[in-house]
């Protein structure tokens, strides 16, 4: 068990965070662009950041998990507007199950993917009818990933069976909820592979709150080293100093098992335990790290006009992606009474 990080996974984290600070600005997030982005997205797939594990079949680059939750992190950092993470994971389903052709476009950034693995819709004899909620950047997808009774399944959200209401989210994300009718699927899998995608997603979107959470911490930490009181900086003073200290302590603590779970889903082992653990600590990492930014930012950290607001938002937004801490908790003792003894190993 080796967390280091590979020259390859270095240059891949090095390459996304200059895509990321060189094409995403406080100022361009402050003018409301597209989202998603398809100029940015464009980008990415050039840079081969979009096909980062998958296989050579699909026109990807046959890295780990790992390379991809680092990429993640980057985004994380300048909040882009793109669906890399809804992507990245229903790309590696659309693989495993030898969906090549449609991976193309989306691999050179022409296209994306959607992704929702809460409770789907009936599937009678290949056909999916009923109601999905909550799809993120389901309006112009290639393909929607969802759960369908014990199959994991792909469908096109332009089938005429389709009918999509936008909803309005915290973060400003788009998502949409899906009425179905008698839309056609193509089946990706059985409940192995969607066990193994939830853990994959579980652990990504930890990935994506750290880069966040580590992003609004470093904001505030050199806001309150500027900001003075009293005629010193208020960093200077203990209230200030450990409140923000306990975030940090927050955000290595999500390193420490979020490291854990990736080298877990790289090297082949199951993560269930693992992914639950890694995202309670981010749900619990996301309320504390957020609010705290929010609070040592004083009244400046309510005004729209300022950044550091859009971090708070997105952390909200992804605490409660996948339900939040308590679930987690929940979902982990159901696993652990239903499995006596499996225990977390490293």
């Amino acid at each position: 068990m080796d967390f280091s990080l590979s020259s390859d996974h270095t240059t891949i984290a090095d390459l996304a965070r200059q895509i990321f600070r060189d094409q995403v600005s406080d100022s361009y997030l402050a003018d409301s662009p597209s989202n998603p982005d398809t100029a940015l997205w464009k980008v990415l797939g050039e840079a081969g950041l979009i096909g980062l594990s998958l296989s050579e079949a699909a026109s990807g680059s046959g890295m780990d998990f790992i390379a991809e939750c680092l990429v993640l992190q980057e985004m994380g950092h300048v909040l882009a507007p793109v669906p890399l993470r809804e992507t990245l994971l229903a790309a590696w389903a659309l693989d495993q199950a030898g969906q090549h052709e449609v991976l193309r476009d989306v691999v050179a950034g022409d296209t994306y993917l959607a992704l929702n693995l809460g409770d789907g819709p009936a599937h009678i004899d290949g056909l999916l009818s009923g109601t999905l909620p909550h799809v993120p950047y389901a309006e112009g997808a290639a393909r929607v990933v969802t759960v369908a009774g014990e199959q994991l399944v792909a469908f096109d959200p332009s089938d005429s069976g389709v009918s999509i209401t936008q909803e309005r989210t915290t973060s400003g994300r788009p998502a949409a909820t899906l009425q179905l009718q008698n839309v056609a699927v193509t089946p990706l899998g059985d409940a192995e592979l969607t066990r193994c995608l939830k853990q994959r997603l579980q652990i990504a979107t930890a990935a994506l709150q750290l880069g966040v959470a580590e992003e609004a911490l470093q904001r505030t930490a050199a806001y309150t080293t500027e900001r003075k009181q009293f005629n010193k900086p208020i960093a200077a003073f203990q209230a200030v100093s450990h409140r923000a200290a306990n975030g940090y302590i927050d955000i290595e603590a999500l390193r420490a098992v979020l490291d854990g779970a990736m080298w877990r889903i790289s090297a082949g082992l199951d993560a269930t335990l693992q992914a639950g653990a890694t995202r309670w600590w981010a749900c619990e990492m996301s309320h504390r790290v957020s609010h705290t930014a929010q609070h040592l930012h004083g009244g400046i950290g309510a005004d729209l006009e300022y950044p550091i607001h859009r971090y708070f938002l997105w952390a909200k937004q992804l605490e409660f992606d996948l339900g939040g801490a308590g679930q987690q908790l929940a979902a982990m003792g159901e696993h652990l009474a239903q499995t006596p003894g499996s225990g977390i190993t490293l």
